[in-house]
């Protein structure tokens, strides 16, 4: 249930989880959020690169080779510096260093994580892409033990192996989605950097249990937060656009007066396609930017005599079909999460 509200103004108004009104950025996450995060982040270590077995010396050193015109292995520093290209291919290595391994019991789980790990990096900002680069140059050896001695060989660490490899990667994809501010993003990744040492020891249970688990219940307690967050702040610039452009003093389209003004490109935009039959279709579409999942709003058009009201779930391109009655509607937004 979303906790924005049309009110008689015709404005949505944001209220925070207690129901008071939240007006700055900084309130996203509360503070016993930060300070579990803080708990979380609090035993991270300084990182080293962890020690892989004898037998995998070798193999490391071809994923850490010097870049051309250099003699000097990769260490951390320059492996975070390395441009997307660059770190694909050293993840390509590693992949077909882990084929190597006769042993293909945990295989397939290292070989996810690491074509995870190279679509993510990509999709991040630079400090995110920073963060998820270090976590994975500590986790390189434990990657090539995992691959090549099965997690030990025990059933028991198989299991366990699994799923912290999935909960870290859960815990990635969590990250990817949201932007998190400065002071935020060092907790998180601080934790996360945890987590990977957990693994690179073989504490797997803990590793899923203590870190994972409390980290991700965390980020998608306050997502929803941010989502509305967000919204309101797409509410603002949409109200703002239209004053602007139609001299509207309450967010509201007259339909069809407006729709010809509305093809502009703007924080509220009226697009037409036509059908390959010659039928027209015309779509709103609400620009939504920092929100991952635009099919998680619903636009709320009231009409203004009060005798219609409309939810229009938005696409993936923040648009829907404008198929209404001519009249002056009232424009809303609502966080609404499919199947919620």
């Amino acid at each position: 249930m979303s906790n924005l509200a049309l009110n008689g103004a015709g404005r949505v108004t944001f209220r925070g989880v207690s129901g008071a009104p939240m007006s700055e950025a900084s309130e996203f996450f509360d503070a016993s959020f930060l300070e579990e995060l803080r708990d979380l982040a609090h035993a991270a270590e300084e990182q080293h690169l962890a020690t892989a077995g004898v037998d995998l010396h070798e193999r490391l050193g071809a994923v850490l080779a010097p870049l051309p015109g250099s003699s000097t292995p990769l260490d951390a520093a320059a492996f975070l510096e390395l441009p997307d290209t660059l770190f694909r291919a050293r993840g390509d290595v590693l992949l077909e260093i882990c084929r190597e391994s006769p042993r293909r019991g945990a295989l397939e789980d290292v070989e996810n994580f690491i074509v995870f790990i190279q679509a993510l990096v990509p999709t991040l900002s630079p400090e995110g892409a920073h963060e998820i680069k270090r976590a994975f140059f500590r986790l390189i050896p434990t990657l090539l033990h995992i691959a090549h001695h099965d997690f030990s060989g025990r059933e028991e660490d198989r299991t366990e192996g699994h799923a912290a490899l999935d909960s870290l990667q859960n815990v990635l994809l969590e990250i990817s989605s949201v932007r998190l501010a400065p002071s935020e993003g060092d907790l998180v990744f601080r934790s996360v950097d945890q987590l990977a040492a957990l693994i690179d020891a073989g504490q797997y249970a803990m590793a899923d249990e203590l870190v994972s688990s409390r980290l991700l219940a965390l980020i998608r307690k306050n997502k929803v937060a941010r989502a509305l967050y967000r919204i309101m702040e797409v509410e603002v610039s949409v109200q703002r656009y239209l004053k602007d452009k139609l001299g509207h003093p309450t967010p509201q389209i007259r339909v069809p007066e407006d729709l010809v003004a509305l093809q502009e490109y703007g924080a509220v935009r009226v697009l037409h396609e036509q059908a390959p039959g010659g039928s027209v279709t015309t779509y709103l579409q609400i620009q939504l930017p920092e929100l991952p999942m635009l099919r998680d709003v619903v636009l709320r058009l009231v009409r203004d005599d009060g005798t219609q009201s409309l939810d229009k779930r938005l696409d993936n391109l923040g648009c829907t079909p404008l198929e209404v009655d001519p009249g002056t509607y009232r424009i809303g937004l609502v966080y609404q999460p499919e199947g919620a």
